[in-house]
């Protein structure tokens, strides 16, 4: 399975031999050491006795864009009518909060009122033209009903040109899930050399921390090449075949080769 979408502004963090975010030691992970066992640990008492000071939330943005959902306002998509649930209506996204969905019907123009907050885990949603596929009515609210004349004229003009939200969110496993949770174990990912930019080489995914990824060069697992940790929005990271389309070199790390 390949990297999902990776995002260039995000801060790249690029110590190959990087801490772990399971210990508080700084202790590296060497591919053929097991992990320790956790161990509390309280920052509030740690920054009162030594008197430090936390870095502040501003330094994190790169954690803040990856806890942004999938879904992005204004996308467009189907939705069982409150009133009528036999009945469906496209409605746009007004803004996300985890798996939570504002959501406004087509037709209220800029009215806030009927607004709506569903889960698109429990909710009746589904992509644009699925009511179309399954013989389901597509019908206005009873509220708006009287707005428009031609309910279908009206929903041309509404769905040209606009963004609608991607069938694989809202059917099937990847239902409700972000970027950082497709990324499972084993899964492949092209990495940039550190002193070379034009060289890459595939790793592996030993473990996903919250977005962390535990990585280990393909074909040198059983090497003494230790395991490094990226954030998954590290801009060295580039999804499979994209040395290969952008003509760069696929090689192991100089250091690394047996």
């Amino acid at each position: 399975m390949s990297l999902v979408s990776i995002k260039q502004e995000a801060t790249p963090i690029t110590v190959e031999n990087s801490y772990s975010p399971a210990n508080g030691n700084g202790e590296h992970f060497d591919s053929d050491v097991s992990e320790a066992e956790d161990v509390d640990f309280n920052w509030d008492e740690y920054l009162e006795e030594t008197g430090a000071n936390a870095a502040p939330h501003t330094s994190f943005k790169h954690v803040e864009t990856s806890l942004q959902s999938s879904f992005q306002p204004g996308m467009k998509l189907e939705v069982a009518n409150k009133s009528s649930p036999d009945t469906y209506w496209v409605a746009t996204i007004i803004t996300t909060c985890g798996q939570l969905l504002l959501l406004r019907y087509c037709g209220y123009e800029d009215d806030r009122r009927a607004d709506f907050w569903c889960d698109v885990m429990t909710a009746d949603l589904h992509p644009v033209g699925w009511c179309t596929q399954n013989n389901k009515v597509l019908m206005p609210p009873e509220a708006i009903r009287e707005k428009h004349t031609n309910w279908s004229e009206f929903l041309i003009q509404e769905l040209t040109f606009s963004r609608t939200a991607p069938a694989n969110l809202l059917e099937g496993p990847l239902r409700g899930k972000n970027s950082v949770d497709l990324i499972t174990v084993n899964s492949l990912i092209e990495l940039q050399d550190c002193l070379n930019p034009f060289q890459y080489w595939i790793i592996r995914v030993r473990k996903n921390v919250g977005g962390r990824l535990r990585l280990c060069y393909v074909g040198l697992e059983d090497t003494k090449t230790r395991d490094l940790w990226l954030f998954y929005l590290d801009c060295r990271l580039r999804p499979v075949g994209w040395c290969h389309e952008n003509k760069f070199k696929m090689e192991p790390p100089a250091g690394k080769r047996t």
